[in-house]
């Protein structure tokens, strides 16, 4: 954490993140003396678009909306997918969420936006929720929970172990993810497999490839889409944004006349 007073860190939010970036990698240090490297300094831009979108949560603040420097408008395409997905195969609309186990705004998204969406999209069919890993290097528990989770699927339990790492994500231990995984009943020696088989490894990487491509530069980072053909072609949103962000672009897809 940078020991900087509150009223510092709220005047560098309202400053462009290049220029605060700036500022900090010239006055900002988290140790006296010391200089600062670029992942601190992606850990400051990190804070500062929390920062952000915390004052955006608050009553009578203004929602971020198309136009944002943090939510490009130009069109993406992705391949589709049939793991680790929630929801109706014939929904209208997908959501991909490219995450971290160990990233905290991803955290933020699972407790405050991911619940309500869930309910009001998923559960009732009209949007299908796919999950894709993007572990940070600086993330050491990150690549081992991505790839616990996808060997839990390998036995049908994705979901409870991926709801069960973010839960515990302030005690990410590779003991404690292969406990974790251990209490939803994986067969153990089948895990254990799973988690060195190579194949798991590359398809991972895959999903990191696909996200810097299509310009995902952090987590969490989402594609809003429609299916066309075996791909998805939609936008993207980038950050653990207000829930209210999520809801009105998607019930502007829904709501959109079919492509022709």
């Amino acid at each position: 954490m940078i020991s900087t007073r509150p009223q510092s860190i709220l005047a560098l939010a309202a400053l462009p993140l290049s220029l605060a970036l700036g500022l900090c990698l010239s006055g900002c240090s988290l140790q006296p003396g010391n200089g600062m490297t670029r992942e601190q300094g992606d850990v400051i831009i990190a804070e500062l678009r929390e920062i952000r979108r915390t004052l955006a949560d608050q009553p009578g603040a203004k929602v971020a909306d198309k136009g944002s420097a943090d939510m490009p408008e130009g069109r993406v395409e992705i391949a589709d997918s049939d793991r680790q997905v929630l929801g109706s195969a014939s929904a209208k609309v997908t959501l991909v969420e490219f995450t971290d186990y160990q990233c905290p705004f991803c955290k933020r998204f699972h407790d405050r936006s991911w619940p309500e969406l869930k309910v009001k999209y998923v559960d009732t069919g009209k949007v299908r929720y796919i999950v894709r890993d993007m572990p940070l290097s600086f993330h050491v528990a990150a690549m081992p929970a991505a790839i616990a989770a996808r060997c839990a699927g390998e036995q049908g339990k994705f979901w409870q172990v991926h709801e069960a790492l973010f839960n515990a994500q302030e005690t990410l231990s590779p003991a404690m993810i292969k406990t974790t995984a251990a209490g939803f009943g994986v067969d153990a020696p089948a895990f254990d497999k799973c988690q060195n088989d190579a194949r798991i490894q590359a398809s991972i990487d895959a999903d990191i490839a696909e996200a810097e491509r299509i310009g995902v530069t952090g987590t969490p980072g989402f594609v809003l889409a429609e299916k066309r053909g075996s791909k998805l072609d939609g936008v993207l949103i980038l950050g653990s944004q207000p829930t209210a962000v999520f809801s009105s672009r998607i019930d502007a897809l829904l709501s959109a006349p079919p492509a022709p």
